[in-house]
């Protein structure tokens, strides 16, 4: 199963990287030959795509390396890295863009009027970004990457940057005041950093074993339910690795039976557990007596308050 997601994030990569190629080195020739900033910034942008789906690509092969001595838990946290990465990218080529446009604005050179060819280049660019951010989107979620996720992101933001471009560049010809190129290349670099500064508090929430989603601890409850012996779930702490749960908890059984008992009931309640959660990476079961209390137990989600 991870060899093949491993293999639909490279074709994520190479799909991305062919696509994002053509496009900037059109979006940039053509920016460059009609005189249009904006146009000349959606091509750094996109170039700058190129260089997140090579490191999407790279990460990709240390995600499908096994767990070792020193990465007991694998290598799939490379995907969480690589996204960190490609958020500092996207960042920098806004803020790029930003300055540039900035300090035109400043200085009060606007330029010439650009041609027509720019506004075509423009149209070609959204649509191609259309294709693009559906098929990574769609093969993100499939596969349950952030990483290629992050990217298909990045296209649609594409898809506004250039759609703003365009804007630009319809209302720039008409009314013939070039200042406005400028100006939506500022727009566009704002929106280019927007999109970094998510994808980064993003990948930073399972860096920091965040879990928003809390159906997965009622899951875990509920499996603990159908045991029998089992009771009292509680200091249930759930992280994610990639893709993959990580699962420790405390569970209750009668103080009389024998160890050998306890640790059947705790297999039972990793099998059941596996049953309701797809990608569980591991679960760690701690067996304690029925009624049993402890002072330095604060930490963790219990079934009875639902509270961390």
């Amino acid at each position: 199963m991870e060899q093949e997601r491993t293999k639909l994030i490279k074709r994520a990569s190479w799909i991305a990287i062919g696509g994002n190629t053509a496009l900037a080195v059109l979006k940039i020739i053509i920016g460059i030959m009609s005189g249009s900033l904006a146009v000349v910034g959606a091509g750094i942008d996109t170039a700058t795509d190129i260089i997140t789906s090579l490191v999407t690509l790279f990460a990709a092969g240390i995600i499908a390396k096994p767990p070792d001595r020193e990465h007991p838990y694998g290598h799939m946290r490379a995907e969480t890295v690589a996204t960190k990465l490609v958020s500092f990218v996207i960042f920098f080529a806004g803020a790029q863009l930003a300055l540039k446009a900035i300090g035109l604005l400043i200085a009060g050179e606007a330029g010439a009027v650009p041609s027509v060819s720019a506004v075509y280049a423009t149209v070609i660019s959204i649509a191609g970004k259309i294709v693009l951010a559906y098929l990574l989107l769609t093969m993100g979620r499939r596969n349950e990457s952030p990483m290629v996720i992050a990217n298909g992101k990045n296209m649609m933001s594409d898809i506004f940057i250039s759609a703003s471009v365009l804007v630009g560049l319809v209302f720039t010809r008409l009314l013939r005041v070039p200042i406005l190129d400028p100006i939506f290349a500022l727009l566009v670099s704002i929106w280019v950093m927007k999109t970094a500064v998510s994808v980064f508090i993003e990948s930073s929430e399972e860096t920091m074993d965040t879990l928003r989603d809390s159906s997965v601890y009622d899951e875990v409850f509920t499996a603990v339910d159908e045991v029998a012996g089992a009771s009292n779930p509680h200091r249930a702490r759930i992280r994610k690795i990639g893709t993959y749960y990580d699962i420790d908890l405390d569970i209750e059984v009668e103080a009389s039976i024998t160890v050998e008992r306890g640790h059947g009931i705790a297999i039972a309640v990793e099998d059941k557990i596996k049953e309701r959660l797809q990608n569980v990476y591991d679960v760690m079961v701690h067996v304690e007596p029925r009624g049993n209390v402890e002072e330095n137990e604060a930490y963790g989600r219990s079934q009875t308050d639902g509270q961390c």
